[in-house]
């Protein structure tokens, strides 16, 4: 996902934090057959699911069976609707109280939950789940038509998700969840029509039985099971949403579902708390209770942490001079690099920018390890590449590296020798943030040393500058941008961001052999995909639409008496996925 206001997210994707859209970790690999993975109703081939991730931490001997959990949240969620939510502090949330059809292990291979199989049609475009038999925290069962309502609900314009459109492969879906979204003063169509729209959602998106759920894709699409990962599955019951579309989630007694925990209280801006389910079908969470308390401020947030007042907490960069100064907390910190690259993008459709030469030679007067070191107190690392490294598609054939030398010849080459003649250019930057004048002023004097061109950091209001992006507009011809994952496959960095003139994509990018190669890469099941989607990295590298600066990295602060808790990459406390597997000792 798009990092919010255009500026490099400083927070780790961790509770305690409010983010953009989390990501998952280490890049998806060939993955076992689970057990149950063969052919079910509809036929089809089988797919690859990882085992059941079974076993709860109140399992372990030291636990304490009473153990309370505090964490800290800086700010109070828009929404905890599983199909509305799109911000990483509301998905840490819901993800303590519901479980989505399939999940992730630390390795990213996708692994049984909610579905304990899958197979897929022989033309890639029908998948057929079969649901394990579990209930929900009430005692209610979980059923197929259960993740059928929930899935449906993303796609329904009256719900208005946020973000839907990770379902948009789904027959049906982008012409009913976009059909309310008409320009001012254009007719809005009938209620006839979207009820239309919305039945043939129905039919794409059904439960052929209590244990069978059927979903129609538009066309084959290899990284669909990833997809089934996210929070959009979370199954959300009918009968407790009712009419409230907007604030059914803020009542505990709706609030139910098939997760580790249930939502026992909620005072907004003040606190939340769960307590376990004992039920849980992946086993009995270690955690007796979950104290969310709100806090005003990052460092207020630290304080309480110093004061005992809070059990897990994330941190930012500039908290870590702090940190390190302390040599006990020190010893608590947990760090990981995050599934999410920021970088310098370009207009490719005007002059200068629309010369490759002009473009690479930017990405190559980027010193990248001084601007970690610099900008960012050591946190993150150097981007060479789009992809990170350990996911699927990442390669190290073709990287940008700092080459002062070589972004002088090329800049010669394309006509601006010394900088001579090149046109200035400005920089903008959030005025409201601190860190983004930083970030800015460094890359603006590292152009202008290294390539002799004039480059101006220049403040901007931070919603104009989301709508220049958003827009595309010609005159935003240079600006910072970060991508923050919603799931390891990389599909969801190659194709989403920048293939098939993607509104995500720079202005002027759209590349017809970048095209071809990631639309077949895109129908594939992985292992095969992988040395396409590497090809698709080597030429959107080399031909330089963006200049890569870093990969972000989370901090998160643990006590050591809290245990059993499973790091994912940019979530070293694992409590997004699996939350079950956290207690503390006696």
């Amino acid at each position: 996902m798009v990092s919010e206001g255009i500026t490099e997210a400083p927070s780790p994707e961790q509770p305690g934090t409010a983010e953009v859209t989390p990501g998952a970790g280490v890049g998806a690999t060939e993955t076992p057959a689970g057990p149950g993975a063969g052919a079910g109703a509809g036929g089809g081939t089988a797919g690859q699911l990882a085992p059941l991730l079974a076993g709860g931490g109140a399992d372990n001997p030291e636990a304490d069976p009473n153990a309370t959990l505090a964490l800290a949240l800086e700010s109070d969620p828009v929404t905890l609707d599983p199909q509305v939510e799109s911000f990483s502090n509301e998905i840490a949330l819901s993800s303590q109280v519901f479980a989505p059809l399939l999940t992730l292990t630390p390795k990213n291979e996708v692994a049984q939950n909610g579905a304990e199989s899958y197979t897929v049609s022989e033309d890639g475009k029908t998948y057929t789940f079969k649901i394990r038999e579990h209930n929900y925290s009430d005692g209610e069962p979980v059923t197929a038509e259960s993740y059928a309502v929930a899935i449906r609900r993303a796609c329904d314009p009256n719900v208005a998700g946020n973000y839907s459109s990770i379902l948009f492969d789904v027959v049906g879906c982008q012409e009913w969840r976009t059909a309310l979204d008409v320009e001012e003063g254009a007719a809005k169509p009938a209620d006839a029509e979207v009820k239309k729209l919305g039945a043939a959602v129905e039919q794409s998106i059904q439960a052929l039985d209590e244990r069978t759920l059927q979903i129609k894709l538009k066309s084959a699409a290899g990284y669909f099971p990833f997809v089934m990962t996210t929070w959009v599955t979370y199954p959300t019951r009918a009968d407790l949403v009712g009419n409230d579309l907007k604030n059914w989630w803020k009542d505990p007694k709706k609030y139910i579902g098939n997760g580790a925990f249930k939502l026992v209280s909620y005072t907004p801006k003040q606190r939340m708390q769960f307590q376990r389910n004992d039920n849980y079908f992946r086993g009995k969470p270690g955690i007796a209770t979950i104290n969310y308390r709100f806090v005003g401020s990052p460092q207020q947030a630290y304080l309480a942490y110093q004061q005992g007042q809070f059990d897990a907490l994330g941190i930012s960069a500039d908290q870590l001079p702090q940190v390190n100064k302390n040599a006990e907390i020190k010893a608590q910190l947990k760090r990981e690099i995050r599934p999410s690259t920021f970088y310098i993008g370009f207009n490719n459709g005007e002059p200068p920018f629309n010369n490759v030469k002009v473009r690479q030679a930017f990405a190559a007067a980027i010193d990248r390890e001084r601007y970690v070191k610099q900008i960012n107190n050591g946190v993150g690392k150097p981007a060479f590449t789009l992809l990170y490294e350990g996911i699927a598609g990442y390669q190290t054939k073709v990287q940008q590296k700092f080459d002062p030398a070589r972004a002088k010849q090329l800049l010669a080459e394309a006509g601006y020798p010394n900088g001579q003649k090149f046109p200035p250019q400005e920089l903008p930057f959030d005025n409201t943030d601190e860190a983004s004048q930083k970030r800015a002023v460094f890359l603006a004097q590292q152009f202008s040393q290294v390539l002799g061109v004039q480059v101006r950091a220049t403040p901007r209001d931070p919603v104009v500058l989301q709508e220049q992006f958003e827009k595309r507009d010609p005159k935003l011809k240079f600006y910072f941008l970060g991508w923050l994952e919603d799931y390891p496959h990389p599909q969801n960095w190659l194709s989403l961001i920048f293939a098939n003139n993607s509104p995500l994509a720079p202005a002027g990018w759209n590349n017809k052999e970048f095209n071809e190669l990631t639309r077949k890469a895109d129908a594939l099941p992985l292992e095969e995909a992988r040395p396409i989607y590497e090809q698709a990295s080597e030429l959107l590298t080399e031909q330089a639409p963006v200049a890569y600066v870093t990969h972000g990295e989370s901090l998160v602060l643990i006590k050591p008496n809290v245990k059993g808790y499973v790091g994912y990459v940019g979530q070293p406390f694992g409590f997004n996925y699996q939350p079950e597997k956290v207690y503390k000792t006696k």
